[in-house]
């Protein structure tokens, strides 16, 4: 599985997947696929899925259409996001609201959540006992990115590094596990497998968070997509403790990420180059901290 050729394969599923004749001159349906069909996205949470599920000998086919649906799940995110901080920007365009305003903006946040819900109910091949299992994880990974972001919107008790964890775990992690236990279910994967890689997925999203924090205060819009420095007045794990306590403490998470990558059963090498491709992407902004 090339990652760059995966990548244009869900591309290509997710512009299909984004067509309705009915309506083909909706403006929210042209917000939807303004924000989805980026070529700015990385993509890197359906192509997690998909290495996840890869390495219990799942062909791509089987599995985009929940890989797709995650993809969704974190373009909505990102539409409500930007209209929670009043971006300008997102993946180096203007935010959904800036260019489709706030009423368009909240109904394709809604209907790529009703999209994402289509391809895990009926948009695949699976048996009905791994879409009801996706399904489950899908409804309490939503409950966790809301109450994650309530406390990044509210701000409201994040006085210490456990609890700022907590926030990224729900606000970032709950998605990326999700991604990750997908594959799994989608592999008929056993259970203390699954188990494995979401905790593993969540690791990997407060680790992500934290990159995100020093590209926030490090990388220029060009790069990142979004507007350099909003999260200045934030509470995050680099206002609170500084740079070096930050790199100790995305370390320490990185080792739990790799420990819990070591207990799964099958051969994840893909998944692993995955990991390390992910963690190595901004090493020259966190060399810098």
């Amino acid at each position: 599985m090339n990652i760059e050729t995966t990548r244009g394969v869900i591309c290509r599923y997710n512009s299909e997947a984004l067509v309705e004749k009915s309506n083909r001159d909706s403006q929210v349906l042209k917000a939807v696929r303004y924000m989805t069909l980026n070529d700015f996205g990385g993509l890197y949470r359906p192509l997690l899925l998909l290495a996840t599920a890869k390495g219990y000998s799942v062909p791509v086919e089987r599995a985009i259409p929940i890989a797709a649906a995650i993809e969704f799940v974190h373009v909505a995110s990102l539409i409500e996001d930007d209209m929670m901080d009043n971006s300008d920007t997102r993946r180096g365009k203007p935010a959904c609201h800036k260019k489709y305003g706030d009423n368009i903006a909240h109904l394709a946040h809604m209907l790529l959540r009703e999209i994402a819900e289509e391809n895990i109910t009926e948009r695949n091949v699976l048996s009905d006992s791994q879409r009801i299992a996706i399904a489950r994880k899908a409804f309490h990974t939503g409950k966790a990115m809301v109450y994650g972001q309530e406390k990044d919107v509210t701000q409201i008790g994040l006085g210490s590094v456990e609890k700022i964890i907590k926030m990224y775990e729900g606000k970032s992690g709950a998605l990326i596990g999700a991604a990750l236990a997908c594959g799994g279910i989608i592999g008929c994967a056993c259970e203390e497998d699954i188990n494995a890689l979401d905790k593993m997925g969540v690791k990997m999203g407060v680790s992500y968070q934290i990159i995100d924090d020093v590209l926030d205060a490090r990388a220029s819009a060009e790069e990142t997509g979004k507007p350099a420095g909003q999260d200045r007045s934030k509470r995050t794990l680099l206002n609170l403790v500084g740079w070096s306590s930050v790199k100790r403490i995305k370390a320490r998470v990185d080792a739990e990420v790799d420990n819990l990558f070591g207990q799964l059963h099958g051969d994840h090498s893909l998944l692993g180059d995955m990991l390390h491709h992910l963690r190595g992407k901004h090493d020259k902004h966190m060399a810098c901290a």
